[in-house]
């Protein structure tokens, strides 16, 4: 397995991996990837942890979700998937004999009665291991478990990833063991020595050329510890509830941006990049490796501790270009746009009765303010809107919504929608605004909370005012196609389907808002047969419930 063979697989996906002075490497596009269109998958070196809160919800082998119901044809459901458990460890579940087979013959003999598997690090170390000499050996065959690595509905016209070119690419991704803190490196050596030891005894059969009949040295291991530190993914279900960790070394190879133009959503166990936009020709295809919402020094602090690198992307990028014109001329006036301003704007720590005190009362007097939009004014998209006078979360809420909402419907460039994004930062940052400032990430939080309070009283207009404040933070700081942005749009959907005192009108907005969730979610989990593609589906159904409604 060689780089050549890695370079044809990425070709064949219509991508390209390119050296870069700055990032060391990066992945292009060969040609137009549309959005929503599926990138390339990524299957994991050895099968996902799953952590112990959640095995009970999820199959060990496949990673389907219990109860959950998959689509089998445009109309049709399967059948909710139930669990077993192993019936030696009480403590992994299955959905079937073939799941259970597949665990049992590939690793779950050798961990069944471990008790260090709590600890995640040490089982992901085992799994890997084993994952690795199992290919070595030639123990592993790709038809045993094939119909685990298929990501229902998915397909993306390349060639399909062996596991071979998967553990190339895992040998060739950095670890940055020179420059990581001494005491992770330290608890690396001890779980390193631990699972090699239990290796030994555990008589897992070290068959391979390579092998000479031991584990791997504590030094490989450690090796192993640092890369996946250093690469590992949250996997996370449809609903972008974290459940696992796992190690895809071919979605590593993408680079971390704070305004991405893909996205990494799951099926199963299999890793899928799609993009969040139309990626030109020569474009480099980012992710985003932290939470977009997340203010700049903290997003940067989070970046630098745990990848080793200082963020250049458009969002961090002219910071750097500022700071450097700054030690030229101090005293020239510098010229702020595009999503630096953004990061300015977001930035603060102060909500409530001085900037301290945040209590429900409070809250309901600032959001009972908001005045809901109407249906059709979110259909079609006009010119900029003059701006508010003074900037507070019901001048906000309508400003953003009414300008960004509308080109998001009637399906603008991504480039006349960043055009209108930063019409809306510039107005934002050059008007008054009320105290608290309330575009924070801290109003944001703060928001989220008290949302979900409202929505767990069935205080529904309340909720639907706050849910709507909410999106127009989101459409603010998120890419327009982000999941994050999808599912809140459903949810808010729901609260406005439910507040009967807005009567009819509210009902109109649930549908317009539900329009907008299908948009968003259709470009980021798509209509494949999978769990992504059973919640698009989800949404169009409740869209017939509420369109009866609207023609009764």
């Amino acid at each position: 397995m060689s780089a050549t063979i890695l370079a044809s697989h990425l070709e064949s996906h219509g991508l390209q991996l390119v050296g870069d002075s700055q990032k060391y490497r990066k992945v292009v596009a060969l040609r137009l990837l549309k959005k929503g269109s599926v990138v390339i998958t990524s299957r994991p070196l050895c099968n996902p942890v799953i952590f112990p809160t959640h095995r009970s919800q999820h199959c060990e082998t496949c990673l389907k979700t219990k109860d959950s119901a998959t689509t089998t044809s445009s109309s049709s459901p399967s059948k909710p998937i139930d669990l077993e458990r192993c019936s030696v460890c009480k403590k992994r579940y299955y959905c079937n004999r073939d799941c259970f087979t597949v665990a049992w013959k590939g690793w779950h003999r050798w961990i069944c009665a471990d008790k260090d598997m709590e600890d995640l690090d040490y089982e992901m170390l085992k799994m890997i291991v084993m994952s690795i000499e199992r290919l070595r050996n030639g123990t592993y065959k790709e038809a045993d478990d094939a119909y685990t690595l298929t990501a229902s509905g998915v397909t993306t016209g390349g060639e399909n990833e062996a596991l071979e070119l998967t553990a190339f690419v895992f040998s060739t991704l950095m670890g940055h063991e020179a420059v990581s803190d001494p005491a992770l490196l330290a608890k690396y050596k001890e779980i390193a020595t631990g699972v090699r030891e239990q290796l030994k005894t555990s008589k897992f059969p070290f068959k391979s050329q390579a092998s000479n009949g031991e584990p791997p040295s504590v030094a490989e291991m450690m090796q192993y510890l640092c890369r996946f530190h250093c690469n590992n993914f949250s996997i996370h279900d449809p609903q972008l509830f974290t459940m696992a960790e796992g190690t895809f070394p071919l979605g590593a190879l993408f680079n971390h941006s704070c305004r991405p133009n893909a996205i990494v959503m799951y099926e199963g166990k299999i890793q899928i990049v799609r993009a969040l936009e139309d990626i030109e020709l020569g474009e480099e295809v980012c992710t985003s490796y932290v939470d977009n919402g997340v203010q700049r020094t903290e997003r940067r602090q989070l970046l630098r501790e745990k990848y080793f690198f200082e963020c250049l992307c458009p969002r961090c990028e002219e910071e750097e270009k500022e700071e450097d014109e700054a030690s030229e001329n101090t005293q020239q006036e510098k010229h702020r746009s595009g999503f630096r301003i953004l990061d300015d704007l977001i930035e603060g720590d102060q909500d409530g009765v001085d900037g301290k005190k945040v209590d429900g009362e409070w809250l309901t007097k600032q959001f009972e303010a908001i005045i809901l939009p109407g249906a059709r004014s979110l259909q079609v998209a006009g010119p900029p809107l003059q701006p508010p006078s003074v900037v507070t979360r019901a001048s906000f809420t309508s400003y953003l919504i009414h300008s960004l909402v509308p080109l998001i419907q009637t399906g603008v460039s991504n480039q006349d929608y960043t055009a209108r994004l930063f019409e809306i930062y510039n107005t934002l940052q050059t008007t008054p605004h009320c105290t608290p400032k309330p575009f924070t990430t801290t109003v944001m939080t703060n928001a989220t909370s008290f949302f979900n309070t409202s929505l767990e009283h069935q205080s529904w207009t309340l909720a639907s005012k706050i849910g709507t404040f909410i999106l127009a933070l989101y459409l603010m700081i998120y890419p327009r196609y982000h999941p994050l942005v999808g599912l809140h749009c459903f949810t808010l959907a729901k609260s406005l389907w439910n507040d009967v005192e807005g009567g009819m009108t509210s009902v109109r907005l649930s549908h317009e808002i539900l329009k907008l969730a299908r948009n968003i979610l259709s470009v980021s989990h798509g209509k494949g047969r999978g769990e992504n593609g059973a919640l698009v589906k989800e949404v169009e159904q409740f869209m017939k419930t509420v369109e009866m409604e609207l023609s009764s």
